[in-house]
């Protein structure tokens, strides 16, 4: 055996060595605790409740139920899980409360009193079309009656005209008339009777449509002052997600209700799977939070899909 043999044999003999110790250790060490890496989908990222403030009216699992939506929207885009809740998770959550919520109970309350005042106008207007209705009806009614009235006293005229140029009267003619003359007067009193109870429905019909007008006018004021007071791009602000060295944290500042809720921790979920903001309103990665057209269910957009199969090939 040359030394050069020798030289190649030692090679193996120390590789197999290393190989053998590797393995051997292996068994040997515990196991690293793994932590997700935020942003990409070999393996699911992990996510713990931090804190909230008690002024948010939230609790910790109705936040959890919250998130578990946000998951499985975008887990069931691409048929495996890509979060899961552990208590030692390296993402968390955590609600801050400041004055982008309270600009929020603001902005409910304001939502509630306009949806309240939009609830008696829709009253008003029912109220107003059902009288409307009966006006309408009852103008019907009389226009007949009138019609008819003056058709009866008409003919009465020309039959009295017709007999004064033949003679005059008869006795018998004389009959004739009065019972003409009292049934042409009854349909007189009667229009008048029917020409009263038309005017107070059209009184009342003009009073529904006054209360109606300023029901509307009070509405569209308050419109406009909603508009004023909570437009702007602070109030897409809702949560942001940063990252970190050991995984990321979404911070919540805001939302309207629960189903807002499920929307903002699904966008901020889409961030911490590494997903930029679409340009779609339907989109669930809107850039503008809380400016999605998601009505009435919360679901991935095409867009969406796109992002998060390319971002998880």
């Amino acid at each position: 055996m040359t030394l050069t043999d020798l030289l190649k044999y030692s090679v193996i003999l120390v590789i197999v060595l290393i190989a053998g110790w590797y393995f051997i250790t292996y068994e040997k060490a515990e196991r690293p605790e793994m932590h997700s890496d935020v942003g990409a989908c070999s393996e699911p990222l992990t996510y713990r409740i931090g804190s909230i403030d008690s002024r948010f009216d939230v609790t910790e699992a109705e936040v959890l139920d919250a998130m578990q939506i946000a998951v499985s929207l975008w887990s069931d885009a691409v048929d495996r899980p890509l979060a899961y809740h552990s208590e030692e998770g390296d993402i968390d959550i955590n609600f801050e409360y400041d004055e982008r919520q309270k600009l929020v109970m603001g902005e409910m309350q304001f939502r509630e009193q306009i949806e309240s005042s939009q609830i008696r106008a829709d009253q008003l207007q029912k109220e107003y079309e059902r009288k409307k209705e009966a006006f309408d009806k009852k103008s019907e009614e009389y226009e007949l009656l009138a019609r008819r009235t003056t058709q009866e006293l008409d003919s009465l005229n020309e039959w009295v005209r017709e007999k004064n140029r033949n003679g005059g009267f008869t006795t018998q003619d004389e009959q004739v008339f009065e019972r003409r003359r009292d049934e042409v007067e009854q349909l007189q009193d009667q229009v008048k009777r029917e020409r009263r109870e038309l005017d107070e429905l059209a009184r009342e019909v003009n009073q529904s449509v006054d209360r109606l007008n300023r029901m509307i006018d009070e509405n569209n004021q308050k419109i406009d002052q909603y508009n004023e007071e909570y437009s702007g791009e602070s109030r897409f602000t809702k949560a942001t997600f940063r990252k970190t060295s050991s995984g990321g944290t979404i911070t919540v500042n805001q939302f309207l209700s629960k189903r807002d809720l499920n929307l903002v921790l699904a966008h901020e979920l889409g961030h911490a799977l590494g997903l930029g903001h679409g340009e779609n309103p339907e989109s669930v990665m809107y850039r503008q939070m809380g400016g999605q057209d998601l009505f009435p269910i919360l679901q991935l957009s095409a867009e969406d899909r796109r992002a998060i199969l390319d971002k998880c090939k």
